[in-house]
């Protein structure tokens, strides 16, 4: 799955040290955009006719859609084989173990904030924000300055998703937020409707670029890098995006704190790398994985895409903004994957559309609860 260019070198990279490595084997590659690999990888695992012996995928619902359905070879004998419980630690083992098997090799994860012109906050006196109160009187003065407070790319569906996870994050909690994923929690619960409220506040102060239904989030990035918009929520995978030039003015922080008796959850999901089940050469594909699986291999390819090493052995990025994921999720009192990770695909569709829906065109409180009576509908079709 391709999603950068310095993705592409950096995978192209590793699998040429791998060929190196192992002169008997010759690896094939296929590179398919991002949203037609997501929407192309069910098909492939169940082909009887397409065979690929590694694919990259994400941990998580995701991940265990797939184990529930026997597309995906369980790793234990190579997880056991190269000490793995040595080098990752027991929250990435758990994120890729599912029915007491493991099923994947995490390979990146990655923070996900708010990015910013350093030089723009400094043109106008603003600090990160660390409170709402704070975020409101940030975006207020960006707007007063012509600079749209908020680029936002809602074309990409998963994008609105992120805003949804962080209030909730903030509002309610971990547990809670978990439970809503499991779908223990009806989406009619007051405690929704709240995170639908502080939502609606910036739509309010139309804090939103628009049109951002007609973004995706590689759109976005040229207004906060020429000080059209202030403030973009994001993972750090979109350093790599950036032109050079600028990265070292490209400042992160964590969203703001909404409840103070609440502390600091965080999103940063896993990449994976899997082996279908329809494989033909599985040894071969382990032999892979455990090169991947290594702190030197892990190490270089992080610091290249700009994200982190889940090997806990591999030496930490220098980059200033890889430094800061390192930091806020090593505070944070626990983790997420992400809205249409941590819960079954059909949930995670109907809610990204209602998301989008919110987005799009202005509701009173009985609109908004009418859709999330039909969200909770299709809650209570996907758990039954």
């Amino acid at each position: 799955m391709v999603s950068s260019a310095d993705q592409r070198s950096t995978f192209f990279n590793k699998i040429k040290e791998f060929e190196k490595e192992h002169p008997e084997i010759e690896v094939t590659r296929r590179e398919i955009g991002q949203e037609t690999y997501k929407a192309a990888i069910e098909g492939w695992l169940h082909s009887k006719k397409f065979h690929s012996d590694v694919l990259f995928w994400f941990a998580g619902a995701k991940l265990d859609e797939f184990v529930s359905k026997e597309w995906v070879e369980p790793i234990d004998d190579i997880w056991k084989k190269q000490n793995w419980d040595k080098e990752f630690s027991k929250t990435f083992k758990t994120a890729v173990t599912t029915h007491d098997k493991t099923y994947g090799l995490p390979i990146s994860y990655y923070q996900w904030g708010f990015y910013y012109r350093k030089s723009i906050f400094r043109q106008h006196n603003l600090r990160p924000p660390q409170t709402w109160k704070e975020f409101i009187q940030v975006g207020e003065t960006l707007k007063a300055n012509n600079i749209v407070p908020i680029a936002l790319g809602s074309k990409d569906r998963w994008a609105a998703a992120g805003w949804f996870d962080y209030l909730n994050l903030r509002i309610n909690g971990l547990p809670f937020h978990q439970n809503l994923m499991k779908g223990k929690v009806s989406y009619t619960d007051p405690r929704i409707k709240e995170v639908f409220r502080y939502w609606k506040e910036l739509l309010d102060h139309q804090f939103f670029l628009e049109p951002h239904n007609k973004l995706d989030w590689r759109s976005t990035l040229p207004y906060i890098y020429r000080g059209k918009a202030g403030m973009l929520l994001m993972g750090n995978f979109l350093v790599p995006q950036l032109p050079k030039s600028i990265r070292d003015d490209i400042g992160f922080f964590r969203f703001p704190q909404i409840k103070s008796d609440l502390p600091y959850y965080e999103e940063a999901p896993i990449d994976i790398l899997i082996i279908p089940h329809n494989a033909r050469n599985k040894k071969t594909a382990k032999q892979f994985l455990a090169f991947m699986g290594r702190a030197d291999i892990q190490c270089a390819m992080n610091n290249q895409m700009g994200m982190i090493s889940p090997n806990q052995a591999a030496e930490k990025g220098k980059n200033q903004l890889i430094q800061a994921g390192y930091t806020i999720l090593e505070e944070a009192a626990g983790i997420t994957q992400f809205y249409d990770r941590d819960t079954p695909s059909e949930m995670s569709a109907s809610g990204m559309d209602a998301m989008i829906q919110f987005l799009n065109q202005p509701m009173s409180t009985e609109e908004i609860e009418e859709i999330l009576e039909k969200l909770d509908k299709v809650r209570e079709q996907v758990f039954q």
